[in-house]
């Protein structure tokens, strides 16, 4: 085929990843993935000659869509069009698909895992939620620092295996989610330049150690350490109160927690 042939048959996927992303940005989720599945299905004798590094982009696209989907119908309980979609990832990540970047199949494999545990988790098949999340923790280890969001998966580990009773290693994953994520935030500060202002509205890292702290004090309390607990609950409380602000609902629950258990440890 020639280069001016192999740009027009390419021309149908390139406007419906532009499209992909406009409707993705405007909150259309359901529709950038009908775009993208419309274009796979009506343009198949293309995908099967198109490069591996677009049809990658493609697929890469779709498991981010189709699990963005599959977490806003949880949200709404709408549990068999989340599990409909979660379903879709987890086939599209499969080892078996050879045309997906391993390294990108990797990421989205260990998002959509960590997806479904929280699938699981919602209508209390715990243990299938936590066969999902060790399937996904085993990923991001064995990818490192390539993986989305590894301190996540501790922390959802963290609260299923807590809500299992198992607190000691609950406890175990929160640790493991503090030492990532002041990790990481080292080396935000390492790599960014001292005069840089940090980017409007970026909370996402900052509250998630709150969480991990929280967490860990949480777990301390389940395990009658009530100085261990009061001390990760004031670190928790004191990044919440630098990076969140005073009137943050999570902010206002860790100052509770505080509170109460300062409030215990003066009756005794």
């Amino acid at each position: 085929m020639e280069a001016v042939d192999a740009q027009e048959a390419l021309r149908p996927f390139v406007e419906a990843e532009r499209e992909f992303a406009d409707l993705q940005k405007g909150g259309d989720h359901d529709g950038a993935v009908r775009c993208l599945e419309s274009v796979l299905r009506q343009e198949q004798a293309t995908v099967q000659q198109m490069p591996d590094q677009m049809l990658s982009t493609l697929f890469e696209r779709l498991a981010v869509g189709y699990n963005t989907l599959g977490m806003k119908h949880l949200k709404d309980n709408d549990t068999e069009q989340s599990c409909k979609f979660f379903e879709k990832a987890e086939a599209l990540t499969d080892p078996a698909n050879l045309h997906m970047n391993p390294e990108s199949r990797l990421v989205l494999r260990a998002v959509t895992y960590n997806n479904m545990g929280c699938f699981y988790k919602s209508f209390g098949k715990l243990h299938t939620a936590l066969q999902y999340l060790k399937k996904a923790q085993r990923i991001e280890e064995k990818s490192g620092a390539k993986c989305q969001n590894p301190a996540g998966t501790h922390l959802n580990l963290c609260a299923l295996l807590s809500q299992m009773g198992k607190h000691q290693e609950a406890l175990q994953h929160a640790g493991r989610a503090v030492k990532l994520l002041e990790a990481a935030a080292q080396q935000a500060s390492a790599d960014s330049e001292p005069s840089a202002p940090a980017p409007p509205g970026c909370t996402n890292s900052e509250s998630l150690i709150c969480v991990a702290y929280f967490n860990m004090g949480a777990e301390f309390e389940h395990l009658k350490k009530p100085s261990d607990a009061l001390w990760q609950y004031q670190r928790a409380h004191e990044n919440a109160l630098q990076e969140l602000g005073e009137d943050h609902a999570l902010t206002q629950q860790i100052s509770a927690c505080v509170k109460q258990l300062q409030g215990k440890s003066k009756k005794k």
